[in-house]
Parts: structure tokens; C-alpha cells; sequence
């Protein structure tokens, strides 16, 4: 807390690229617009001896005042973000006498992810994240969130049967967190082989997993490239679209890639395979929570009360939450209890037809139902609150149609 404030140098004369001040000032980071020599003679000599990156607009090479060989040695001694103009194709001068890290952006680069390539950068350069203000964590939920780690928080949805509904429920948490609280937001796919978080929300793209993990060493500035953007805002990390590619993926190296994700966003979401193998087993043990997604049926009781009994021995329990999904059917909520010997923490109703055409058209229930009126969308959202660890906005309230209660939190 009492050491030098880390900044961060815009070398820029764009608008577009100023609007990365609020983003850094918000996690924390200070930041300095030079748009001219002598405003970079005078910067570099007042932040002398502080840790400072620096990020330059490469549209400034077509001006004359601001020759380009001069700037890059300059600026030799900061870790540098170069931004290139989109249809440039022109070779940027290289400097055998820079050993600080160098990367490149094209733009047009909007000011969340401009961020996260600082944010990269400053990791790849050694240089420690500032503790951004925390937020406020609902006190009478059952878990410690680790209020003295600057880092998000990284929620893994398991279940130990598939079809629970478990996927459905993790890329609803994620949107959920995106729309409702504006929450800088990762969904990760970690059902390497046959995981269908890219089919859920229609997205499709060659950048996956394998991009941060193909090799022992992970890429940290890959990290943020690697993601694609959601219509709602949230970023996801898909698995790889190359089956073949799966066996030659570092797990390790993709353990401590989302880990290192943490450091970029507010909340990153692991949805996994129903599977105790070694990357669930990690993926649990990094997790800050656990979402445990059960059905209401015998099978996935019995199976979920295997796992809760291995959970105790390596101590997940507590940062266990149980999620019934299809509450409104099959086992009560009492009996669940009774049986696993944990609180049913939320139940979600099943909402047939909803939910099939939300999956089928590759979207979620928020797009569907904005105002959250129906009771499905209600049960997620307060799953999103449990995680955001803060009261949702208000939204219109539904009429009441369904004569089912819901348990949603147990006492």
C-alpha cells in the first residue's frame, strides 16, 4: 500500500483511446495523456523511477512533430503497447537495446478490452495490479470470499451427472453478471472436448483455450486475445475447435492461465465436465466457489452425495453452494437436505419451452426476458446476486402465475 503508484503512460492524441482512463482509474491504475514531445519529455522526467507502462498510438508516426525512432527510445525503458491503425501496413522500427516486453494492438480497440492488454502487459513486466476498491460481499452467504485478494473471483459449476442443466446454468451466470451488474466478466469452457458454451451463445471462433495453453510456458498476452466478446458484454474463452488439439493442451498451463485471468477480470465463470479427473480436481481446488448443480432424482443424489463425501476429505465443502435445478419437480427441497446433509442454497424451476427455445436460438433467458417476469429468469437471477455478492438492480415485478415457492436461500 505504501509503495510507488503504478501508472500508465498514453502516448495518444485519440479520444477513443483516452476513454481507457476511467477503465484503469476504476481498477485502480493511474494514467498520463501526452499528446506531444515535449508533454513526453516532461512525463517521462516527473515519473523517473516509478513503475509506469506505456501505451502508444502508432497514428502519431504520420506526424512530423512526433518522429517515430525518437519516441521508441523514449520509451525504451517502459513495457509498450504499440496500437496500430487497422489497415496499416507499414514495419515499425525495432530496437535490439529494448529489454522491457513489447506488444502490439490493432484498432479500433474499445476502452474494456484496452484495459485488459494493459492490465497483461503490466503482469508480463512483473509489476503488481493495485487492490482496487472492493466490493460489497453479501455477508450471509456461507463463504469466505477472500476479502484481502485483489484478484475476481473464479466460480466453478460442477455437477456430477451430466444433463443437469449445468452449462445452461453457468452461461446464464455469466450474462447475468455482464447485463445486470456491468460486471467485467470471463466464461471459460472447460469441458475440453465436448463443450457446448460456444453453441449456447451462438458465438464461433478460432481463438480458444489452446491459444493460452498449447504450450508449457502460457502466452500472458494471449490471454486477452484469446477471448471472443458476447453480445452482452461478458468475454468467453471457448475450448478448442480442433478435437485432435485437445490431448496437446497443457492442463496445468490451463490452470494457471484462468487463474492468471483473475488478475483481468472481476468474476471468471469455469463451466466443467461431470467428471472427477485430475482438471476438475484443480479446477475445484483453485475455484473461490463452487456452484454444485444437482437434479431432483435419485441417480444425481446418490452421485452428489459421493462427491460431497471426497469434498469433505480435500475440503471444498466450504465453498460449496447447492443449486437444484428443475426444483419444481421430482425430490423436495427437505429431502435433498436431509439426505446430503447440506442446505439447498437455490433451486431454479424448469421452464420447458423457455428454456429449449433460448438454447435453440443460442441465447439466454436475460435476453429473453430483460425484466426478469418469469420465475426461471427470477431463480437465476438470484444466483447471478449470490455470486455478484451485492443486491440486483430492481426490475419490473412479474405477475404471479405460478403457485410454486421456490426455496431460494435456506436459513
Amino acid at each position: 500500500m505504501s509503495g510507488p503508484t503504478l501508472s500508465v503512460l498514453l502516448v495518444t492524441r485519440d479520444p477513443d483511446v483516452k476513454l481507457v482512463t476511467a477503465n484503469l482509474q476504476a481498477d485502480g491504475i493511474a494514467s498520463r495523456t501526452v499528446s506531444g514531445t515535449r508533454d513526453l519529455q516532461r512525463a517521462l522526467a516527473s515519473i523517473k523511477g516509478q513503475p509506469v507502462v506505456a501505451v502508444f498510438d502508432a497514428e502519431l508516426a504520420t506526424d512530423d512533430g512526433f518522429p517515430l525512432e525518437d519516441i521508441y527510445t523514449k520509451l525504451r525503458n517502459l513495457p509498450l503497447l504499440v496500437l496500430l491503425q487497422t489497415d496499416s501496413e507499414s514495419t515499425l522500427p525495432t530496437d535490439a537495446q529494448r529489454n522491457t516486453p513489447e506488444e502490439f494492438a490493432r484498432k479500433p480497440i474499445t476502452a474494456s478490452v484496452l484495459a485488459l492488454r494493459v492490465k497483461a502487459l503490466v503482469l508480463a513486466a512483473g509489476l503488481p495490479l493495485p487492490i482496487a476498491a472492493p466490493t460489497l460481499v453479501n455477508t450471509q452467504g456461507p463463504l469466505d470470499l477472500r476479502a484481502d485478494d485483489p484478484r475476481g473471483e473464479m466460480t466453478v459449476v460442477f455437477s456430477v451427472k451430466g444433463g443437469s442443466g449445468k452449462s445452461t446454468i453457468a452461461a446464464n451466470l455469466a450474462v447475468g453478471l455482464a447485463t445486470i451488474y456491468s460486471a467485467q466478466t470471463l466464461m471459460v469452457d472447460a469441458d475440453l472436448w465436448f463443450g457446448d458454451i460456444g453453441v449456447l451463445l451462438n458465438l464461433s471462433s478460432n481463438r480458444s483455450s489452446f491459444d493460452v495453453c498449447g504450450t508449457d510456458d502460457p502466452d500472458l498476452f494471449a490471454l486477452p486475445k484469446a477471448t471472443v466478446q458476447h453480445s452482452s458484454g461478458a468475454y468467453v474463452l471457448l475450448r478448442p475447435p480442433d478435437p485432435l488439439s485437445v490431448e496437446k493442451l497443457r492442463l496445468r498451463s490451463f490452470v494457471e492461465a484462468l487463474d492468471r485471468y483473475r488478475s483481468l477480470y472481476e468474476h471468471v465463470i469455469v463451466d466443467t465436465h461431470s467428471a472427477l479427473d485430475e482438471l476438475n480436481l484443480d479446477l475445484l481446488e483453485a475455484a473461490t466457489r463452487i456452484l454444485l448443480v444437482i437434479t431432483p432424482e435419485m441417480g444425481a443424489v446418490h452421485n452428489t452425495a459421493r462427491f460431497l463425501g471426497l469434498a469433505e476429505r480435500l475440503r471444498f465443502t466450504d465453498k460449496l453452494t447447492l443449486v437444484v435445478n428443475r426444483a419444481n419437480s421430482g425430490i423436495g427441497a427437505d429431502a435433498l437436505q436431509r439426505t446430503l446433509g447440506i442446505p439447498v442454497g437455490y433451486g431454479i424451476v424448469s421452464a420447458g419451452r423457455m428454456m429449449l427455445d433460448a438454447v435453440n436460438e443460442g441465447t439466454t433467458l436475460f435476453a429473453v426476458d430483460p425484466n426478469r417476469r418469469e420465475r426461471i429468469t427470477q431463480d437465476l437471477a438470484a444466483v447471478v446476486e449470490l455470486v455478484a455478492g451485492r443486491e440486483q438492480p430492481p426490475a419490473q415485478q412479474p405477475s404471479r402465475g405460478l403457485g410454486l415457492r421456490l426455496l431460494r436461500r435456506s436459513a
